[in-house]
């Protein structure tokens, strides 16, 4: 066992090259409030940081998954909350931008409900695992507000701009079943085989070459805001820079020699 980490917003331990947050506020629906932002930033900054991480497994206890932002706390906020809220993202939104560049991959177990903010945290993992019975909602602008948490670009990359745009205005609420067929979740199942179905698919990935998954991550990302052949050139660059990895150089003797490599992730 590796490093563990223990906030009031969730739980964070490495067990054999797996980090496993878990979000562990039950009661009050895992909400994202400015305990979890600064909390959750600093693990993510340690996490990305760490050679030993080379797969991440989020997940959530209790009844739900993430109620998004805490409305009980910013009930009573009146002036102060455009500082409050400036304050909040300031953390949350370079914890999500590290989450996805870390070059772990990110795995989410999602049950029960996901609104707001959480919907960006869920949809900014490499792969989702959803319970059949879950659902996810777009709560913003339902209580009058834009998304924030980096929804309109993690949502966008997985559903497009116009799909994503309806979403969040009309405040709807997807199913298990239309979040799968829009590509939001990667894999829908019963609602007791997720965080078991989850985890397995976080330690396949742990046991992984690492640092081509985060070259893999890096290009896919970055995709849209280039040139053909711009990606063409930096998928080459990329390549035969992985190529001078341990993992490549094992893989293909593995490949050679008929035999599953043992990858180290370096």
């Amino acid at each position: 066992m590796g490093l563990a980490i223990s906030t009031t917003s969730f739980d964070c331990a490495i067990d054999d090259g797996l980090a496993h947050i878990g979000l562990n506020r039950p009661d009050r629906g895992n909400p994202i409030d400015g305990e979890f932002c600064r909390e959750f930033s600093l693990a993510i900054a340690e996490l990305s940081e760490r050679a030993d991480v080379r797969a991440v497994l989020l997940s959530a206890r209790g009844r739900l998954f993430g109620v998004g932002g805490d409305l009980m706390s910013l009930v009573n906020e009146g002036d102060a909350l455009p500082r409050t809220i400036k304050a909040w993202t300031a953390d949350l939104h370079a914890a999500i931008a590290r989450m996805v560049r870390m070059r772990a991959p990110v795995v989410a177990a999602v049950h029960g409900n996901v609104a707001g903010g959480s919907v960006s945290l869920m949809a900014a993992a490499d792969l989702i695992v959803m319970a059949e019975s879950a659902r996810i909602s777009a709560a913003f602008s339902r209580i009058g507000f834009s998304p924030d948490s980096g929804s309109t670009t993690t949502v966008t990359r997985r559903i497009g701009v116009a799909r994503a745009r309806r979403f969040f205005l009309l405040g709807e609420t997807l199913d298990a079943g239309t979040a799968l067929s829009l590509g939001l979740v990667d894999f829908v199942v019963p609602d007791d085989a997720v965080q078991g179905e989850a985890e397995r698919m976080a330690r396949e990935l742990a046991a992984g070459p690492t640092e081509a998954y985060g070259a893999i991550k890096r290009l896919f990302s970055e995709t849209l805001e280039r040139s053909l052949e711009s990606q063409l050139e930096e998928e080459a660059r990329t390549l035969a820079a992985i190529s001078r990895t341990e993992d490549a150089r094992e893989g293909v003797k593995a490949f050679v020699e008929k035999r599953k490599p043992v990858f180290a992730g370096k």
